[in-house]
């Protein structure tokens, strides 16, 4: 698989060495998705950058601006709408598959630093659930891509969102270097803004939740740039947030999402000791990673798996792409990025429409 940086100009090299040395550390139609986006240009400081969660050395290509739109034609797919969170243009970019274009229905009511992004089912069609770092908040998008509602308590940093069967709403707050709040996993009853239950293991960037209600968390320590998960069995209050850790080494983790069969598939965004971007499969009982998606990767920031365990959506921000592959080989079926869609800036997190949520059909 091939990959190559789109944005690392020297002016991003200066910023991602400053970062080394401070840090030494479904919505269902495509056409009826149809809100303006509301993203306004705007320049990242240093701070916001950090607090995306990306990798330290490709911090600096965080970047917010408008691109116009063009039409893209990939082949093998049909019917299909996948959402990519676009912290470049400040919303979510809708691509029908079976026309492919950008900003066939662009949803941007009220994004902020749009970051990972998620699809659960509900009883009026599928919801769409944006993380937005600079809001900071998390937004619920009705089927017509009108906003549904607003998650905000708690939160200063919020990069990943995910549901569990009960359609409960999960935070992974980074907190990225501030000082007295520690990272942590919020949990939010449905359209509820209140905090049901937290727990602070470290700089979070990935939850996921298995059938059983026992939740992952994927945090880094941002001094020594070293990831590790931990399990929640029955979930944050049942736990009383006292968690396993998985004993495996990784490097600096972005997200976390279980497959069909019951895998975690993990984001490293540059492996352990610095070895190199991957993507890890650990299967149960969690012990050791036992497989690896795809090849290639610059930073590997977010992940998801769609419904059916056939297709998987990865972002790679340092390449500036949206890889979709064939799940499990990894064969590249598809990029999305700047050389074949003006319209995507710089993806941060990409789901389809049949989106995976853990359930009782899993494992």
């Amino acid at each position: 698989m091939r990959k190559q940086s789109l944005f690392l100009t020297a002016a991003t090299a200066v910023v991602s060495a400053a970062l080394l040395s401070a840090c030494s550390s479904g919505v269902s139609q495509g056409t009826s998705a149809g809100l303006p986006s509301t993203g306004v240009s705007q320049s990242r400081g240093l701070s916001d950058a950090l607090r995306s969660g990306v990798a330290p050395k490709f911090s600096g290509m965080i970047r917010h601006s408008h691109a116009a739109k063009r039409e893209i034609r990939p082949d093998q797919f049909t019917n299909h709408v996948i959402y990519i969170s676009d912290s470049g243009n400040g919303a979510a970019d809708v691509i029908k598959y079976n026309h492919w274009t950008i900003d066939e229905g662009t949803i941007g009511s009220g994004m902020s630093g749009a970051n990972g992004n998620w699809v659960d089912r509900a009883t009026d069609g599928r919801h769409l659930f944006e993380a937005n770092y600079t809001g900071p908040y998390i937004n619920e998008y009705n089927p017509d891509g009108s906003l549904a509602f607003t998650y905000s308590a708690g939160m200063t940093d919020p990069v990943e969102v995910t549901t569990d069967k009960h359609k409960n709403v999960y935070e992974g707050e980074f907190n990225y270097n501030t000082a007295g709040i520690p990272g942590a996993v919020n949990e939010y009853a449905p359209m509820t803004n209140s905090v049901m239950a937290s727990c602070a293991p470290g700089n979070v960037e990935g939850v996921a939740v298995d059938k059983h209600g026992n939740v992952f968390a994927a945090y880094n320590n941002v001094m020594t740039l070293v990831g590790s998960i931990i399990e929640y069995p029955h979930g944050l209050s049942a736990s009383g947030c006292v968690g396993t850790v998985l004993p495996i080494t990784f490097g600096y983790l972005g997200s976390i999402v279980f497959d069909r069969q019951g895998n975690l598939v993990v984001c490293d965004q540059t492996g352990p000791n610095f070895a190199g971007a991957v993507i890890d499969i650990v299967a149960p009982p969690y012990s050791a990673v036992t497989g690896t998606l795809g090849s290639g990767w610059l930073d590997p920031f977010h992940a998801t798996v769609d419904m059916a365990g056939t297709r998987a959506y990865v972002t790679d921000l340092g390449a500036g792409a949206v890889d979709v592959l064939d799940y499990p080989a990894g064969t590249l079926i598809a990029t999305i990025d700047t050389s074949t869609t003006t319209g995507v800036l710089t993806p941060t997190g990409a789901v389809d429409e049949h989106n995976l949520v853990v359930d009782n059909m899993g494992p």
